[in-house]
């Protein structure tokens, strides 16, 4: 993935929220001029509504001054201002949005109306009305997504189809937690929830893709002493994902998982006995923050060669190499599937989109052609939209996902 072109997206869209802040700032100063006749309670209301917009860019402002590490000198304060910043600047862009389409069909009307035509001043009082109330809607639908939307997850079957796949790895049960974020909007408590989830699943084999935590090393003991709990017929696996790095919490991170039986996969892959078969399990580092070496990683999986080679990378981007490489599934996450959708399709948009080409959800290329006979199988990549959020508490048609995967013979 091509990293500045990343940045270049995410602040081309930051000025462009700034902008849209500023239409709105000047919709409701004009309003509170025309509408309200007391100069005294004007200026009152015009003093709250600024201290509105700087309170909803203060986390923003705070964290591209200070980065995700330093932590604000009151916490619950600023995860206050945090929410409060989510549902502010959802709905303020939602409100924008119905601004600007009630400012364009006006213009069209206007256009396409006869010169002797003489404006319906009730009817035009009622559509203003009924704007005003528009407006007010994507609060709501903010208010949702801080408030209950970002809460509510839910466990999603997907089948992983494997070329050729036996019997004994047929049906072969794996589930995936990824972009955990324990911190200020993922506490133990809640986390807790999602691993009696999983273990009533019942699964064969657990596979953590990364972001155990959010900004520092304090969220490592909370966030391991609760994953701890995890149960797997074959085990519990992990890699790194970028915030690990970052914060530099990776080194304590697999110290600690490692004491409680969890296996952390740093350029590295061991070799599971399923039944008569073999499973090659594979983890590289971050593709940013870590060192990744898939080669490395190979390498070891070739000690003891599995039928099946799955590999956990926090990124998904990894997936063209991974293919041509002869890996036959790859676990990822990172993009918590944009967090905002305009619906629940994998496929509507979001942020994510503009950034991946791997979003959320389960895509395909055909793996590397090796020896004598050419190798028909696809390589299967399947994108998780992760349990945790990061930048603001927020979830709109993008719930938490607990992935129960099933490998199937294709």
């Amino acid at each position: 993935m091509n990293f500045p072109r990343a940045l270049v997206i995410y602040f081309t869209i930051f000025f462009l929220y700034l902008a849209l802040q500023g239409y709105l700032f000047f919709r409701i100063r004009n309003y509170l001029r025309h509408g309200i006749f007391r100069r005294e309670i004007q200026r009152f209301l015009l003093g709250f509504v600024i201290s509105l917009f700087l309170l909803a860019l203060f986390p923003v402002v705070w964290r591209f001054f200070f980065g995700w590490q330093n932590h604000p000198p009151i916490p619950w304060l600023f995860r206050s201002l945090s929410y409060f910043s989510a549902i502010w600047g959802f709905g303020s862009i939602g409100a924008v949005l119905v601004l600007l389409g009630y400012e364009f069909s006006r213009l069209l009307l206007r256009i396409s109306r006869s010169a002797v035509t003489s404006p319906d001043l009730r009817r035009r009082d009622f559509l203003k009305k009924g704007v005003g109330i528009a407006a007010t809607a994507p609060f709501l639908v903010s208010g949702y997504g801080v408030l209950l939307g970002r809460h509510r997850f839910g466990v999603e079957d997907f089948e992983l189809p494997v070329s050729g796949l036996s019997s004994d790895l047929s049906h072969f049960s794996i589930v995936q937690l990824t972009d955990i974020h324990v911190g200020p909007f993922m506490p133990a408590e809640e986390l807790a929830a999602y691993v009696e989830a999983v273990n009533r699943l019942k699964p064969d084999l657990i596979a953590l893709t990364g972001d155990f935590i959010s900004t520092t090393v304090d969220e490592v003991a909370p966030c391991v002493d609760t994953l701890a709990g995890l149960k797997a017929r074959y085990g519990v696996f992990a890699c790194m994902g970028n915030h690990d790095v970052y914060a530099g919490a990776d080194g304590e991170l697999t110290r600690r998982f490692t004491e409680k039986g969890i296996q952390v996969l740093r350029n590295d892959a061991v070799s599971l006995s399923v039944n008569q078969t073999k499973l090659s399990i594979l983890g590289i580092e971050d593709l940013r923050w870590g060192r990744p070496d898939l080669t490395r990683a190979l390498r070891a999986a070739e000690r003891e060669p599995g039928e099946v080679k799955l590999l956990l990378s926090h990124r998904p981007e990894a997936f063209p190499q991974a293919a041509q490489s002869g890996i036959d599934v790859i676990l990822s996450g990172h993009y918590h599937g944009g967090q905002v959708k305009l619906d629940s399709d994998p496929e509507s948009l979001s942020i994510a989109h503009f950034v991946t080409p791997y979003p959320e959800g389960m895509f395909r290329l055909p793996r590397q052609y090796s020896g004598p006979v050419a190798d028909q199988r696809d390589a299967v990549l399947f994108v998780s939209r992760g349990i945790g959020i990061t930048g603001l508490p927020i979830r709109i048609n993008c719930p938490p996902q607990i992935a129960h995967l099933m490998l199937k013979k294709a």
